[in-house]
């Protein structure tokens, strides 16, 4: 994946990051009875997205990933992002007696879902792509016009 699809992944999946966050933060300070200060719950959760969207870096490659090498490369990004939040709970003080498993599923509910939210979404790019594909050939064919064929059918 080149270094430009990469940026425009970080900065679609900051947003999706930083609202999933919220929501579980929301449900787990009901859940266990934390009580949020607005403003360092804010700051806090926008610096911890930040991290998180920069952990993308690790799926540039110049050439395209084989199977084994993507899902070795989700690993290691979900491994990062543990890693941030973990340490960033630490020093914030989330981290207390009991929540390390809760916050742990959380952060694999929370990328999980991005991954299949940016899964979903490269499919539907990818559909609409071949839909315009299949209109376009059905109008070269109707017009009695074949498509061009390219040197390796010759």
């Amino acid at each position: 994946m080149g270094l430009k699809e990469i940026v425009k992944r970080m900065y679609y999946t900051f947003f999706a990051i930083w609202s999933l966050m919220g929501i579980m933060v929301c449900v787990m300070s009901i859940i266990f009875g934390w009580q949020v200060i607005i403003v360092e719950f804010l700051y806090s959760l926008f610096f911890v997205a930040f991290l998180s969207s920069l952990t993308y870096i690790v799926f540039y490659s110049k050439k395209e990933l084989n199977i084994r090498q993507l899902i070795g490369r989700i690993i290691m990004q979900f491994l990062l992002v543990l890693a941030i939040v973990l340490i960033v709970g630490h020093f914030m003080e989330w981290i207390g007696y009991g929540h390390t498993a809760a916050i742990f599923i959380s952060v694999f509910v929370i990328y999980f879902t991005v991954i299949i939210l940016e899964m979903y979404q490269t499919w539907r790019i990818a559909d609409s792509l071949n839909t315009k594909l299949r209109e376009r050939n059905r109008c070269r064919q109707c017009e009695g016009m074949q498509p061009k064929k390219s040197s390796e059918d010759s």
